[in-house]
C-alpha cells in the first residue's frame, strides 16, 4: 500500500513538474512578445536611438540586451561647437526576464504573473568608478518589473541613499534615495506614476550649499478618443534653499512650491489647465509671496494635437538643422495646424498674483480666435476682427522703480568699472526715480495707465474689431483717417 501511494505521489510531482515546465515554456513565448511590444514602443519614443537589442529565450527564463543612445537631436543646439564632435551619451540595460506562471516562488510569492522583470545596467570602467565615490557597493539604481498575463504591469524603481565627504576639498552631498512606481496598461494605453526624494543636499567649503526637500510627483493619465493622453499630474517640492557665496551672493529659500496640471477632453476638443502656487519665496533676505499663476487653454481640436504631435515625434528623430527644424515646423503647423484656429480656441491666464515687499502684482487675460478661415492668413484685418481678447493688470509703483534701479545699476555700473571709478548707487537710484516718475506721468496724461496712489493699473479689450483702453476706444490704424 505504502508503496502505491509512494508511487502515486511521485508519479503526480512528476505530471506537476511537467505542467510546470509546460506552462513556463508557455509563458516564455507570450513574454518575448510581450518585451518586444514594450522594446518598440521604447524604440519609436523620441529620446533614445537604439543601437543594438537581442533576445535570447530559455526555458524557465530568458535574457534581453539594449543599448540606447540618447537622441543627439534633443541637444545639439545647446552643446554643439563648430569644429568639435558632438559627445554622444549611451547605456547598456540587460532585463533578466523569469517566467510565469509562478515566478516569485522561490521568495515565498504564490501571487501569478507572466513574467518578471530585473534590470541590471552597465556602466564604462571610468562611470563604475566615479559612481561607487557616492554609492559604494551598492547598485545605483534597480528596476523590477511585474507583468500580468494580460501584459499590464508595475514597475518599481528604486535608487538608494548615499552620504559622501571629501575631507580634503570640503565638499559634501546627501542623498536620501529615490523610491518611484510605475503603472501601466499592455498596449501603454494607461499610465499612473509615483516618485518620491525625501531630499538631497550639498555643500562646498567657502563656496555655497544647497538643500532639496519633499520632492513628490504623481501623473495619471490615459488615451483618450482623440488618441491624447489625458488626466493630471502633480509636483510638489516642500522647501529648497540656495546660498552662493562666491562672486555675486545670492540667497534664495523657497516653501512650498506646488504644480498642478490637467488635461481633460470634450467630444473631439481638449482642455487643459496648470496651476503653480508658491506659499513664500526668501531672496536676499526679502520675503515675496505668497503667489499664484492659474493658466487655461481650452477648445483645442484633439485630432489635429495629435497628429502633430507624431510628426513632431517624426521630425525629433532627424538630423535637422536650426535651419531645417524651424522651416519644417513652419510648414507642419501651416498644412496640419490649421484645424486649432479653425475651431474656435481660447488661452487665458486666469489668475497670476504675487504678493512683493512693496505691495501685490495682478495681472489677468485671455486671448481667443473666433470663425476663423484659412483665407484670414492672407487678411490681417480681418484676423484682427475675430480676435477676442482682453487683459487686467495692475502693479506697485515701488515695484517699477525697483526694476528700474536696477536695470540702471547694472549698466552703469559696468561703465564705471570699464572707466576705472565707481558709479555712486545713491545718484543712481535717484536718477532713475525721476525717470520712472516722468514716464508714470506721461503714461498718466494719455490715458495709457491709471494712477490710484501708488497703485500702477491699465485694462484693454478687443473684440470685433474695436480696442478700448481703460474704458476709451482707441481707433485701430486702419480705422483711422488717411493724413494728407
Amino acid at each position: 500500500m505504502n508503496r502505491k501511494v509512494i508511487a502515486a505521489s511521485a508519479a503526480g510531482l512528476v505530471l506537476l513538474g511537467a505542467a510546470y515546465l509546460g506552462g513556463s515554456q508557455y509563458a516564455g513565448q507570450a513574454v518575448e512578445k510581450t518585451m518586444l511590444k514594450q522594446h518598440e514602443w521604447i524604440s519609436k519614443l523620441p529620446y533614445f536611438i537604439v543601437k543594438s537589442h537581442s533576445y535570447q529565450r530559455g526555458w524557465l527564463s530568458s535574457t534581453e540586451v539594449t543599448t540606447l543612445q540618447v537622441n543627439p537631436e534633443l541637444y545639439r543646439f545647446l552643446i554643439e561647437k563648430e569644429g568639435e564632435t558632438l559627445p554622444t551619451f549611451e547605456v547598456t540595460y540587460t532585463n533578466h526576464i523569469q517566467h510565469g506562471p509562478l515566478p516569485l516562488l522561490t521568495r515565498l510569492n504564490p501571487i501569478p504573473y507572466k513574467a518578471v522583470v530585473t534590470t541590471e545596467f552597465k556602466y564604462s570602467a571610468e562611470t563604475e568608478k566615479f559612481l561607487a565615490k557616492f554609492f559604494g557597493e551598492q547598485k545605483p539604481i534597480s528596476i523590477e518589473n511585474r507583468i500580468s498575463f494580460n501584459d499590464d504591469g508595475v514597475m518599481k524603481i528604486s535608487v538608494p541613499s548615499f552620504d559622501y565627504e571629501e575631507a580634503l576639498s570640503g565638499v559634501k552631498a546627501k542623498w536620501q534615495g529615490l523610491d518611484a512606481t510605475l503603472s501601466y496598461g499592455g498596449d501603454f494605453n494607461r499610465m499612473q506614476f509615483n516618485a518620491d526624494v525625501p531630499g538631497l543636499s550639498g555643500e562646498a567649503k567657502e563656496k555655497g550649499s544647497f538643500a532639496l526637500q519633499g520632492l513628490s510627483i504623481r501623473l495619471n493619465q490615459s488615451k483618450g478618443i482623440n488618441g491624447i493622453m489625458i488626466g493630471s499630474n502633480t509636483a510638489k517640492i516642500a522647501q529648497f534653499a540656495f546660498d552662493m557665496r562666491e562672486g555675486n551672493p545670492l540667497k534664495l529659500k523657497l516653501e512650498n512650491l506646488v504644480y498642478q496640471g490637467k488635461v481633460d477632453e470634450q467630444g473631439d476638443f481638449i482642455n487643459g489647465s496648470a496651476q503653480i502656487d508658491l506659499t513664500k519665496l526668501i531672496l536676499n533676505d526679502k520675503p515675496y509671496g505668497p503667489a499664484v499663476m492659474i493658466a487655461q487653454a481650452n477648445h483645442l481640436h484633439g485630432k489635429t494635437l495629435a497628429k502633430i504631435s507624431d510628426e513632431v515625434t517624426l521630425l525629433q528623430k532627424q538630423k535637422l538643422s536650426r535651419e531645417q527644424l524651424t522651416e519644417a515646423l513652419g510648414k507642419l503647423a501651416k498644412e496640419q495646424g490649421l484645424p486649432l484656429l479653425q475651431n474656435d480656441p481660447e488661452f487665458a491666464i486666469k489668475k497670476l498674483e504675487v504678493k512683493l515687499p512693496d505691495g501685490k502684482i495682478h495681472f489677468s487675460g485671455s486671448v481667443g480666435l473666433k470663425g476663423f478661415v484659412e483665407a484670414d492668413l492672407e487678411k490681417p484685418v480681418d484676423l484682427v476682427n475675430k480676435l477676442d481678447a482682453q487683459a487686467d493688470f495692475a502693479v506697485p509703483r515701488k515695484v517699477v522703480e525697483t526694476l528700474v534701479m536696477w536695470q540702471a545699476r547694472n549698466m552703469f555700473s559696468g561703465i564705471g568699472s570699464s572707466e576705472g571709478g565707481q558709479v555712486n548707487h545713491d545718484d543712481i537710484d535717484f536718477l532713475a526715480s525721476q525717470f520712472v516718475e516722468g514716464q508714470i506721468n506721461k503714461l498718466a496724461d494719455q490715458n495709457l495707465i491709471r494712477v490710484n496712489g501708488d497703485l500702477l493699473s491699465a485694462k484693454a479689450s478687443l473684440k470685433g474689431g474695436k480696442f478700448i483702453l481703460n474704458d476709451i476706444a482707441v481707433p485701430l490704424p486702419w480705422d483711422q483717417p488717411a493724413a494728407e
